[in-house]
């Protein structure tokens, strides 16, 4: 690994430029400190030591953008985070969707996974039937999402969040454990699809009843913000429901015309 490196901010507008020319991916409406640091780190991980080097690196192997993807677009997420959101989606889920057959849910953004098993554990208990879509732009997350495997260390914060949220559960039902991992019981995820999925740039084909989209946006600056607000509005059905991240955006950001907010603590919105 090379010392430490630095880079400006004139040099991170280039390189999400250069990107955004070439491949058409497009990391212009990161929040600038996020993103400068996460290119540190890839700069520094791959030890490469000016974004001169790390623009060589993408000329002489294309396949290098997805690594530079997926270590900008690296999150940290736990199961059942934040259990007041998921206390209130149970009674969400109960009381708005008893009559209904299925309901339809977006996980925008779902990193590792960690929040769609804690969605089907949800699921499970209430015995509600669901269809989901799981989507982000890191494709080695969406594959450790699909596995379901974790290490058995990040797993005492998980179990310590379900028992906030449900005391009387038994967690580790939901998973077999080796020497040093566990594995999600993939029954838990039978009614997910994983799909790659830009929120800056993709559209999204179909409504949903649901829209989760957790610590994202919060790498986003406000202009993003924005039309990403107004994208999820499109893709919610009458009456779904829209759940952000503790710190993604404010809530004066969302537009109240469009959505009455009705639970401040679990930041839960739904569609007017």
């Amino acid at each position: 690994m090379t010392d430490a490196v630095d880079i400006t901010d004139e040099e991170v507008k280039s390189i999400t430029q250069s990107i955004l020319i070439r491949y058409g991916i497009d990391f212009t409406c990161y929040e600038p400190k996020s993103l400068r640091r996460r290119i540190i780190r890839i700069l520094s991980l791959h030890n490469l030591t000016s974004v001169h080097e790390l623009w060589i690196r993408f000329l002489r192997d294309p396949t290098f953008i997805y690594t530079f993807m997926n270590g900008v677009s690296v999150g940290m997420t736990s199961m059942f985070r934040d259990p007041v959101l998921w206390r209130s989606m149970r009674s969400q889920l109960q009381n708005r969707y008893g009559n209904r057959d299925t309901i339809s849910i977006w996980h925008a953004g779902c990193s590792t996974g960690e929040e769609v098993y804690s969605m089907g554990i949800l699921l499970k208990e209430i015995a509600r039937t669901a269809t989901a879509l799981a989507t982000d732009i890191n494709q080695d997350a969406i594959e450790t999402a699909k596995s379901g495997t974790y290490h058995k260390i990040r797993m005492v914060e998980n179990e310590n969040n379900y028992k906030l949220y449900n005391p009387y559960g038994d967690f580790e039902r939901y998973y077999q454990k080796a020497e040093k991992e566990v594995t999600m019981d993939h029954g838990l995820i039978n009614h997910v699809s994983f799909n790659y999925h830009n929120l800056i740039t993709d559209p999204m084909a179909k409504t949903h009843d649901i829209i989760l989209c957790r610590n994202v946006m919060i790498y986003f600056d406000n202009v993003a913000k924005a039309k990403l607000l107004a994208k999820f509005y499109d893709s919610l059905n009458p009456g779904g429901l829209f759940i952000v991240g503790f710190y993604d955006a404010p809530i004066q950001m969302v537009d109240e015309d469009r959505f009455d907010l009705i639970d401040p603590a679990a930041k839960i919105f739904v569609k007017k």
